[in-house]
């Protein structure tokens, strides 16, 4: 059961694109002009942890495993990266668990996120238990200056998150790696070796970084996306120095953001997306694969979708009303439109009147000498129409059927009154 307990002393309600866009307004005229950059967050579930995707369900412990079977298996869809970096910001791409935090320097792209549908979650309110869908928030922060892929530090994390700190795990065995993959030099071991100065590694290690990626793919430039590389590498003292242990952990990271966070109550989400589409923030711009496309389209039809008659098999036996029917007159065709409440009022209820007058409609062009298939259309239309009323096959078509018998009693009469008449 999930708490409402957020603390809305530091939340600020955003209920439209424009209140959102005049708080970040507000955000940046606080940095008075300052050059620094504001980072932000948009998740669709306000009780979430601040995580990457590698610190849950445990995954961290298989990290190494995941980093290097792609590497191990399908080497040839990595050989134009130069970095582990980059290498997992493909694995991010995805899906693949990663210790890497997407966020995005676009505010509106946040508000996306945070917006999305979640689906109803239980909570307990004041001892009231109900079902709603989860609030959004967005996050932001401007405590980072921006790495690169080639940093040092950003190289020497990603480095240890594709090793196993399972096994070889104190710190010579860790320099040494680094060192032969000529992350660190010799130097820089013998240096960080020394008890003044080993508080640079840790330092490094214990940090986490707001990297601006290379941008290999569409997706991350179209959500000018960016990514904090968590760190928290633990560390162990040992006797000395080279015998210390380092391990992987975890930890929320909600530390790494601002107290005052942006919420969207579940029930607004909807109508702040179709407002986010009229400034062109939608699935199909933010994810620019097919599937997402595609996804969109289908989304944005949906509120087009008309009520579709159940598939009836054509039945031979309206042949037999085709010589009552045997009329080619645009004459009959106003006559049966006309008078059509007084030749069904015995079988069909006035609110059904006006659905067959269209079905009849829909029909009148076609040649009355010519009726087997206009006949089986007719019969097909009207039973559809009664089996979305009735939800009974047997029931419809046999409505169908008296109704058809009613229009060729009345198609007889009319015909044999013009043969007089002529």
């Amino acid at each position: 059961m999930n708490q409402n307990n957020l603390d809305f002393n530091n939340f600020k309600e955003i209920d439209s694109v424009s209140s959102f866009i005049s708080e970040v307004k507000a955000l940046r005229e606080a940095e008075d002009g300052t050059s620094t950059e504001l980072y932000f967050r948009g998740q669709e579930v306000e009780f979430w942890d601040i995580e990457p995707s590698i610190f849950r369900n445990n995954m961290l412990s298989i990290e190494h495993t995941l980093m290097q079977i792609p590497l191990q298996k399908i080497p040839m869809e990595f050989k134009e990266f130069n970095t582990m970096f980059d290498i997992m910001t493909k694995y991010q791409h995805y899906g693949m668990c990663t210790r890497l935090l997407d966020l995005t320097t676009n505010p509106l792209v946040a508000l996306y996120f945070a917006c999305k549908i979640h689906g109803k979650e239980k909570y307990e309110i004041e001892s009231e238990q109900i079902e709603k869908e989860p609030d959004g928030v967005i996050y932001y922060t401007n405590s980072f200056y921006p790495s690169k892929p080639l940093d040092k530090e950003v190289e020497i994390v990603s480095a240890l998150a594709s090793y196993d700190l399972t096994k070889e795990n104190t710190i010579i065995e860790i320099f040494e790696k680094l060192r032969q993959s000529q992350i660190i030099d010799k130097e820089t071991e013998e240096r960080w070796l020394q008890n003044e100065f080993f508080n640079e590694f840790v330092k490094i290690i214990q940090n986490n970084y707001m990297v601006i990626p290379t941008y290999t793919n569409e997706r991350l430039r179209k959500q000018s996306g960016v990514f904090l590389l968590a760190s928290m590498f633990s560390i162990f003292p040992g006797a000395e120095i080279k015998k210390s242990v380092i391990i992987k952990s975890k930890r929320n990271l909600r530390s790494e953001f601002s107290e005052k966070i942006f919420y969207i109550r579940g029930e607004n989400k909807s109508s702040i997306l179709k407002e986010l589409d009229l400034y062109n923030i939608n699935e199909a711009t933010l994810f620019p694969e097919l599937e997402h496309q595609l996804n969109h389209i289908r989304h944005i039809n949906k509120e087009c979708v008309q009520t579709v008659s159940e598939f009836f098999e054509y039945d031979t036996t309206c042949a037999s009303d085709k010589q009552s029917l045997d009329v080619d007159d645009t004459k009959l065709d106003d006559y049966l439109l006309c008078n059509l409440s007084d030749i069904l009022k015995s079988e069909v209820e006035d609110e059904d009147i006006i659905e067959i007058q269209k079905i009849i409609q829909n029909n009148a062009s076609v040649d009355w000498y010519k009726r087997d298939n206009v006949i089986s259309k007719i019969k097909m239309a009207i039973t559809g129409y009664y089996f979305l009323k009735y939800s009974d096959k047997s029931k419809s078509k046999e409505k169908a059927n008296i109704i058809l018998n009613l229009l060729s009693e009345t198609v007889q009469k009319f015909t044999t009154n013009n043969e007089v008449g002529e």
